[in-house]
């Protein structure tokens, strides 16, 4: 899509097309954006500053724990009630 007053002489100067737009611009009017592209003032965006966070690790270990402990059964007998 090409559209737009951009077909003039400027010594040093080419057209281009804006990646997002497809309007024709000059390339001293286009700026680089961080993926990459070649963008009008309209279309170009700031990185998401999010994006550079870097994050501490998040220690997932307890302090102190205990072992598992294996349930013991004692079996007792059953009593005779007449030898009480």
């Amino acid at each position: 899509m090409l559209v737009g007053n951009k077909d003039y002489l400027k010594l040093g100067d080419f057209n281009a097309i804006c990646d997002v737009c497809g309007f024709k611009f000059k390339a001293s009017e286009l700026r680089r954006r961080w993926d990459g592209y070649m963008t009008c003032p309209a279309d170009y965006e700031q990185r998401q500053p999010q994006d550079l966070i870097r994050i501490r690790p998040d220690r997932q270990a307890t302090p102190w724990a205990r072992p598992v402990v294996v349930d013991q059964f004692v079996t007792v007998a059953p009593v005779d009630p007449s030898s009480l």
